[in-house]
């Protein structure tokens, strides 16, 4: 009788954890989250999908939402119910769509998909050291740019060769991205920017004025 207890244990044991791991199968899992485009110029217009597992043993096991409930939370105030959804962002921003799924026996799984919305499709800074305003004559200026778009990421250096830069100072014009530059006669100076993104075909313009003053 005891060998036959000892030799049914593992069994039982097998038996138990099989059922453990149904139970955790079972439960709601996110095995794909879009939201399309995740970056754009106000308003902006996504479409979102949420393909969901688990939930409901007597569902589709290809992953499917098997009687699950899902809410959309898209950061702005908006929601929606539905697994492909559609939603409109007014304002630019950061936003962080959020997705939960429940199961009718209350498990929950939730994921998350970062949308940039810009106001314009590139923005630019015309940047000097020392920054513009008053400077004192034959004091080197170094002038720079930063960009961002759907396509420039001003974190990351490589993007910016694929804009085209135009510094105007009036009597000289410098195409590169960096220059430096001094005045050794004292006057008020316009320095006017211009840089294009030959892929969205768009300029955009920003200017500096700087009164040199002799001391």
């Amino acid at each position: 009788m005891k060998r036959a207890l000892l030799l049914l244990f593992p069994a039982l044991l097998l038996a138990f954890v099989a059922l453990s791991g149904c139970d955790d199968e079972s439960k709601p899992a996110f095995t794909r989250l879009i939201v399309y485009p995740d970056c754009g110029v106000m308003p902006l217009q996504v479409e979102g999908l949420a393909i969901v597992s688990g939930g409901n043993e007597t569902g589709s096991p290809t992953g499917g939402n098997n009687n699950l409930e899902i809410q959309w939370n898209f950061g702005d105030g908006g929601t929606s119910q539905t697994s492909i959804s559609y939603h409109t962002f007014q304002d630019a921003g950061e936003y962080l769509v959020q997705v939960t799924a429940t199961d009718p026996d209350g498990n929950k799984a939730t994921a998350s998909y970062p949308v940039t919305v810009y106001a314009d499709s590139l923005f630019i800074e015309a940047l000097s050291t020392p920054e513009a305003g008053t400077i004192p004559v034959n004091t080197v200026v170094s002038f720079d740019v930063t960009a961002e778009s759907c396509e420039i990421d001003p974190m990351i250096e490589g993007d910016f060769v694929k804009l085209a830069y135009r510094w105007d100072f009036g009597d000289r014009v410098f195409t590169e991205r960096q220059i430096t530059r001094m005045w050794d006669t004292p006057g008020t100076y316009q320095v006017i920017l211009a840089v294009s993104d030959p892929a969205l075909s768009v300029t955009r313009r920003d200017t500096l004025e700087f009164t040199v003053t002799d001391p």
